[in-house]
């Protein structure tokens, strides 16, 4: 009997320290803005991370509305506490791009900013990564972003907006 209730126990601690470990979400206090869609930020350990918001592509900073994402975003989020919602990847706690950047949602006092960047006009839906959303927040994404679009909100108040990836292969 008592090996049974040892063996209850083990498991739950093993199953509670395997949630720990793969649960990417962990508040940084964000240093700085780089542009519409990526931020540096520190833990609490006074770890340093380059972030890059996911479901989004917001205009390069040469590119209109470039400027005006990029101070949308610095007025919402420098110097302050936000958490980091990230899918754990090949063995680390969060997914990194090819420029090891972590990929992460960004959360403010519930408020998902990332969406809040395409709903007010300051970046693309990203379509390229959809599947890396849950089902939820590609709808929403999307929604948010035909809703800007309709009433010609940020950079869709533009005659014709070039998206960033197409931006980006222009300018190359």
């Amino acid at each position: 009997m008592k090996s049974i209730i040892f063996f209850k126990y083990a498991f739950a601690i093993l199953f509670a320290l395997n949630i720990n470990v793969i649960r990417a979400d962990f508040t940084v206090k964000v240093q700085r803005v780089v542009d519409g869609d990526t931020i540096h930020v520190e833990d609490e350990a006074g770890k340093k991370f380059k972030v890059r918001l996911t479901g989004i592509d917001a205009p390069e900073q040469n590119q209109p509305y470039g400027l005006a994402s990029k101070y949308n975003l610095r007025g919402l989020l420098l110097n302050k506490f936000v958490l980091l919602e990230s899918k754990p990847k090949k063995g680390k706690p969060y997914s990194v791009d090819r420029y090891k950047r972590v990929l992460a949602k960004i959360i403010l006092n519930g408020r998902d900013i990332n969406l809040s960047q395409v709903l007010n006009g300051y970046a693309w839906h990203f379509k390229r990564y959809q599947k890396q959303q849950s089902p939820k927040d590609r709808e929403s994404y999307n929604q948010a972003e035909l809703n800007a679009k309709k009433n010609n909100l940020g950079l869709w108040n533009e005659k014709n907006p070039i998206a960033p990836w197409k931006w980006r292969k222009i300018k190359k």
